[in-house]
Protein backbone atom coordinates (compact mmCIF):
# COMPACT_ATOMS: atom_id res chain seq x y z
CA UNK A 1 0.00 0.00 0.00
CA UNK A 2 1.37 3.54 -1.02
CA UNK A 3 1.66 6.42 1.13
CA UNK A 4 -1.47 8.18 1.46
CA UNK A 5 -1.46 12.24 0.94
CA UNK A 6 -1.30 14.08 4.42
CA UNK A 7 -4.54 15.79 5.86
CA UNK A 8 -4.01 19.56 5.21
CA UNK A 9 -7.68 20.81 6.14
CA UNK A 10 -8.99 21.16 9.37
CA UNK A 11 -12.46 19.75 8.75
CA UNK A 12 -10.60 16.67 6.75
CA UNK A 13 -7.96 16.27 10.01
CA UNK A 14 -11.28 16.17 12.53
CA UNK A 15 -13.29 13.98 10.63
CA UNK A 16 -10.29 11.37 10.25
CA UNK A 17 -9.60 11.54 14.03
CA UNK A 18 -13.57 10.89 14.79
CA UNK A 19 -13.81 8.17 12.39
CA UNK A 20 -10.45 6.39 14.19
CA UNK A 21 -12.48 7.39 17.85
CA UNK A 22 -15.28 5.65 16.85
CA UNK A 23 -13.04 2.58 15.31
CA UNK A 24 -11.40 1.81 18.36
CA UNK A 25 -14.62 2.17 20.18
CA UNK A 26 -16.09 -0.24 18.07
CA UNK A 27 -12.54 -2.85 18.23
CA UNK A 28 -12.13 -1.99 22.18
CA UNK A 29 -16.03 -3.16 22.79
CA UNK A 30 -15.36 -6.23 20.39
CA UNK A 31 -18.56 -5.33 18.04
CA UNK A 32 -19.10 -6.71 15.38
CA UNK A 33 -19.44 -3.88 12.62
CA UNK A 34 -21.56 -6.33 10.39
CA UNK A 35 -23.95 -6.12 12.93
CA UNK A 36 -24.04 -2.25 13.39
CA UNK A 37 -26.51 -0.04 11.47
CA UNK A 38 -24.85 2.96 11.54
CA UNK A 39 -27.52 4.78 13.49
CA UNK A 40 -27.29 8.02 15.65
CA UNK A 41 -28.40 5.75 18.46
CA UNK A 42 -25.36 3.67 17.70
CA UNK A 43 -22.89 6.49 17.25
CA UNK A 44 -24.26 8.46 20.31
CA UNK A 45 -23.87 5.63 22.44
CA UNK A 46 -19.76 5.67 21.43
CA UNK A 47 -19.98 9.58 21.80
CA UNK A 48 -21.71 9.72 25.60
CA UNK A 49 -19.35 6.33 26.59
CA UNK A 50 -16.06 8.23 25.26
CA UNK A 51 -17.15 11.73 26.37
CA UNK A 52 -20.13 11.22 29.09
CA UNK A 53 -22.37 12.90 27.66
CA UNK A 54 -23.63 14.40 24.05
CA UNK A 55 -23.63 18.30 23.93
CA UNK A 56 -25.55 20.11 21.95
CA UNK A 57 -22.89 20.80 19.42
CA UNK A 58 -23.04 16.81 18.68
CA UNK A 59 -26.71 17.04 18.58
CA UNK A 60 -26.66 19.68 15.94
CA UNK A 61 -23.98 17.62 13.98
CA UNK A 62 -25.91 13.94 14.37
CA UNK A 63 -25.86 13.73 10.75
CA UNK A 64 -22.68 14.48 10.19
CA UNK A 65 -21.43 12.28 13.08
CA UNK A 66 -23.62 9.63 11.77
CA UNK A 67 -22.24 9.89 8.37
CA UNK A 68 -18.40 9.41 10.19
CA UNK A 69 -19.87 6.31 12.10
CA UNK A 70 -20.92 4.72 9.05
CA UNK A 71 -17.51 5.52 7.13
CA UNK A 72 -15.58 3.77 10.25
CA UNK A 73 -17.82 0.91 10.34
CA UNK A 74 -16.73 0.49 6.28
CA UNK A 75 -13.01 0.88 6.83
CA UNK A 76 -13.78 -1.91 9.42
CA UNK A 77 -15.64 -4.27 7.22
CA UNK A 78 -13.00 -3.55 4.20
CA UNK A 79 -10.16 -4.35 6.57
CA UNK A 80 -11.98 -7.90 7.46
CA UNK A 81 -12.62 -8.47 4.14
CA UNK A 82 -8.68 -8.13 3.45
CA UNK A 83 -7.84 -10.14 6.10
CA UNK A 84 -10.33 -13.20 5.68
Amino acid sequence: MGKTKPLTDIGEMTDRLMIDLYKKKIKETKADPNQLQGTWAEASDILKAHFGRITRIMESNKGRLRALFQTAIEELNGNQARTS
